[in-house]
């Protein structure tokens, strides 16, 4: 089975994209966007004013409903969810909406800042994992999601599979509902490997004569930094996973609080490895995180690149047409055909404040809105920006980019296994491994003293 399939309706021309979800169980998670941009929303980005706290008549007779959200900014997705959340404004004249949006990362920041302060927003998007959720759970902050299903008329647990709901289990409750999936796939510029009569490579061996050509011709090998740990943090839990007992070791974290594994080691060594080859760029800080990452790429400064569906509507257009999708090549000593699987999770869901919700005059309407959100509606429209719906539903394939049919078409066959934030059970724990990993890319750090350094995050989150 596969987690996200794509097949055509013959009768109404439809993709059926059952969604990103499907596979994961034949398998068996940034996302945020991360492409940076002002903390502080903008009037012609946000749908309404910035934040403000809640409370019922705050507004004369209306009710205020504050929604905090990531989908903003440069994010492709942003104009079309941004469409969306100025309509149903308009419809609903009785409710204050208090839309605040901060872009990739800073939305994190943002949700922290606000649980610390007391001012949690109503209903916000927020990702998974216990490493996300725990914190707000164990605070007694957000909502089980069952709650909400109760209330609701038009969103049902059956639209979800139950591994798209385990990404947002604590304790036996969902604390989320799946909103944004994700996979992962790797990008080759067709063309500058024509350029210099190159082949696309199988293997290690001819991944690092493909590198010596294009940086002997000024190219960048292979797009790939860290800055926050970001994007690499999906890169590297693809090497692990190709040695042995690599994605089974990472499903094991919450009970062994093991991330000093085999695997884990020879991955690094194979970060190292590349590092000293010339794959990545010379500075992987200044060329890490989401933005400057596809930049290279699209300025045809590097070959290769590892991409996310969040990312498509920024691939130039011209870059897309000369644009093939590739297998990454078997490291030497994988056990696991790098070919068979590829990095996916759900990356965001919709939560919702259990205070907010506990209020009678805000319950029917967050129930309304969160319904909206959820709605084939949106999630069609802001598809058409890049979002793979976690929801099992269908989408219109004349709506789609051609990157984005392309992305659905190489991976339907792929099993989708959840990188390593999505079993790290502990947020600091997992700060350190990301902080780290922007360390061992730009080879601040031995392979051995990344693996060590990791290992005591955990073993003092125990």
């Amino acid at each position: 089975m596969t987690w996200l399939s794509a097949k055509l309706k013959k009768s109404a021309s439809i993709v059926l994209a059952t969604t990103l979800i499907a596979g994961l169980a034949a398998g068996c998670s940034d996302s945020d966007n991360g492409k940076g941009g002002s903390a502080t929303p903008s009037p012609e980005t946000s749908p309404s004013a910035s934040p403000s706290p809640s409370s019922p008549g705050s507004s004369g007779d209306k009710i205020t409903i504050r929604f905090a959200y990531n989908w903003t900014g440069a994010d492709p997705k942003a104009s079309y969810f941004e469409g969306k959340l100025k309509e149903y404004e308009a419809k609903h004249p009785e409710i204050s909406f208090k839309f605040e949006a901060t872009p990739g990362e800073e939305h994190r920041t943002k949700i922290k800042v606000d649980t610390t302060a007391g001012n949690l927003p109503d209903i916000f998007t927020y990702w998974l994992g216990p490493v996300n959720l725990k914190p707000l759970v164990d605070a007694n902050e957000i909502l089980d999601m069952d709650e909400y299903l109760s209330k609701s008329d038009t969103v049902k647990k059956e639209q979800y599979t139950d591994i798209a709901w385990s990404f947002f289990d604590i304790g036996g409750k969902k604390y989320g509902l799946p909103l944004e999936a994700f996979k992962g796939f790797f990008m080759a510029n067709r063309e500058l490997f024509q350029k210099y009569n190159l082949e696309y490579p199988k293997t290690y061996d001819e991944l690092t004569q493909v590198a010596k050509v294009f940086n002997d011709n000024g190219i960048v090998p292979f797009s790939m930094g860290s800055k926050n740990g970001q994007p690499s943090h999906l890169f590297f839990s693809y090497l692990a996973y190709q040695f042995q007992n690599g994605f089974d070791d990472a499903q094991k974290i919450p009970q062994t609080y093991q991330y000093d594994t085999d695997a884990v080691r020879k991955a690094a060594q194979a970060v190292a490895q590349m590092k000293a080859d010339g794959i990545f760029p010379s500075d992987t800080v200044a060329n890490g995180d989401w933005g400057p990452q596809l930049s290279l790429y699209n300025e045809e400064k590097a070959a290769m690149v590892y991409e996310f569906p969040w990312m498509i509507g920024n691939v130039k257009q011209e870059i897309v047409d000369k644009t093939d999708l590739i297998d990454f090549p078997a490291l030497e000593g994988s056990v696991v055909d790098p070919s068979s699987y590829t990095i996916g999770a759900v990356a965001m869901g919709l939560l919702i404040n259990r205070k907010s919700f506990e209020d009678p005059a805000k319950q029917q309407a967050l129930v309304d809105f969160a319904d909206f959100i959820n709605s084939d509606e949106v999630l069609g429209e802001v598809a058409k920006g890049g979002l793979f719906p976690a929801k099992q539903m269908e989408l219109d394939p004349s709506t789609l980019s051609p990157l984005y049919a392309k992305a659905m078409e190489f991976t339907k066959n792929q099993n989708v296994w959840p990188h390593h934030e999505s079993y790290v059970p502990d947020s600091n724990a997992y700060s350190v491994i990301l902080s780290s990993l922007d360390e061992l890319f730009a080879g601040f750090v031995s392979p051995e003293d990344y693996v060590s350094k990791t290992q005591k995050a955990l073993d003092k989150a125990k």
